[in-house]
């Protein structure tokens, strides 16, 4: 290999690096812990529509056509999970990732006092994690 071959080579390498650096960072919630807290977030605020965005779509259809309808579908879901907006704060317990599966165990803090704990898989769509049901 000549020197101007080894170097087209390497700064191939580089733009590839940076270009995945970039995307990676662009991604809004890195890691499923991530993503159930800030669901949860968006639940307390009942900003709906970015709580929305952080499931994947068959969780969307199954709250908005079957079971979830019958409760509210998402917004009564995010009120019984927040407590009506009284959610303090999510603790990650646990986060298990397995390719482009993860089981994440998390604690949710109430005003009151009380706090239940639970656990949510997820799945990598479209390179970003999203809740699954």
């Amino acid at each position: 290999m000549n020197g101007s071959a080894s170097f087209a080579i390497s700064v191939s390498m580089l733009v590839l690096v940076l270009a995945f650096a970039i995307l990676t960072r662009l991604v809004p919630y890195g890691s499923p812990g991530q993503v159930i807290k800030a669901f949860y977030s968006a639940c307390n605020s009942r900003n709906y529509s970015v709580a929305e965005r952080l499931l994947v779509p068959e969780a969307n259809r199954v709250l908005t056509l079957h079971i979830g309808a019958v409760d509210g579908g998402l917004p009564g879901i995010c009120e019984e999970e927040t407590k009506q907006g009284h959610l303090q704060r999510v603790e990650v317990l646990h986060e298990e990732i397995h390719g482009d599966l993860a089981q994440v165990r998390y604690k949710l803090y109430y005003a009151d006092g009380s706090s239940i704990e639970d656990r949510q898989g997820l799945v990598v769509r479209h390179w970003v994690w999203k809740i699954s049901p």
